[in-house]
């Protein structure tokens, strides 16, 4: 598997996915920092998750599917290789890259934090400790695991551009609606935001997750939901890897 991994990761060793994963994570700091100054924190990764992360992964999928779909996958079709294990390195790629430029915009938070805080004398509302910090970016990364797959298939399906529209729209639409609902985890795009409620006390609207505030509810602060949800979201993504992976060896078939 580690010799798939390699080839499919040599295929875009010059191409502009790797500065993306850290353009984007540096965009998302920079914007939050000046826009939200004392909630900064906070909304770096609230702006993350519910702004940046499903455009990132999408555009990120366009460039690890379209390579190949635009020559129909022909060029590996050809080859005497297990299909199956190609899509898998397709997906671990992909699950790499949206490892590393989450953990790209955890640390640009912490550093923009620490300059702000020592350097500017700034003070921050609703801060997290350094260690929610590093769990919420691991659950971010984790619970958005399951788009991977999916805007995949989505590449050889419909093409990139509908792909990002597809993925980036229902994103914003589901994604802070199914967040407030009970049963949140049915749509998956609606788990990152209710998982980060009271791992770092924050709505998905962006406000700080207490009484009073627009949306808020007891209910979006339980602990155990949210564990559900990060199970529930790692389901998601077995189940789509499972299919998305079936149907692409039946393409060869075909």
């Amino acid at each position: 598997m580690s010799t798939y991994f390699k080839a499919e990761k040599m295929k875009y060793r010059h191409t502009f996915l790797w500065k993306l994963m850290i353009l984007m994570p540096a965009v998302c700091a920079f914007l939050s920092a000046q826009l939200t100054h004392n909630y900064f924190a906070m909304d770096g990764y609230n702006w993350w998750y519910m702004l940046m992360l499903p455009g990132f992964l999408a555009v990120a999928c366009g460039q690890i599917g379209e390579k190949d779909h635009k020559k129909q996958n022909r060029t590996i079709w050809a080859l005497p290789a297990d299909m199956g294990k190609i899509w898998d390195a397709k997906v671990m790629l992909s699950v790499m890259v949206s490892g590393l430029a989450t953990l790209f915009l955890m640390i640009f938070v912490l550093a923009g934090a620490a300059v702000m805080e020592k350097g500017l004398h700034m003070t921050f509302f609703n801060a997290p400790s350094v260690s929610e910090q590093v769990f919420a970016a691991i659950l971010i990364w984790l619970t958005s695991l399951w788009q991977l797959p999916l805007c995949l298939l989505l590449v050889q399906k419909t093409g990139v551009l509908v792909m990002v529209i597809i993925s980036v729209g229902l994103s914003q639409i589901t994604g802070p609606l199914m967040a407030l609902e009970k049963l949140f985890f049915l749509i998956p795009y609606g788990i990152t935001p209710r998982v980060m409620c009271p791992v770092l006390k924050t709505l998905p609207n962006g406000l700080p997750a207490q009484p009073g505030q627009v949306t808020y509810t007891p209910l979006l602060m339980s602990v155990p939901a949210a564990a559900v949800g990060v199970v529930v979201s790692l389901l998601w993504f077995v189940a789509f890897w499972y299919f998305t992976r079936k149907w692409f060896q039946r393409q060869v078939e075909k």
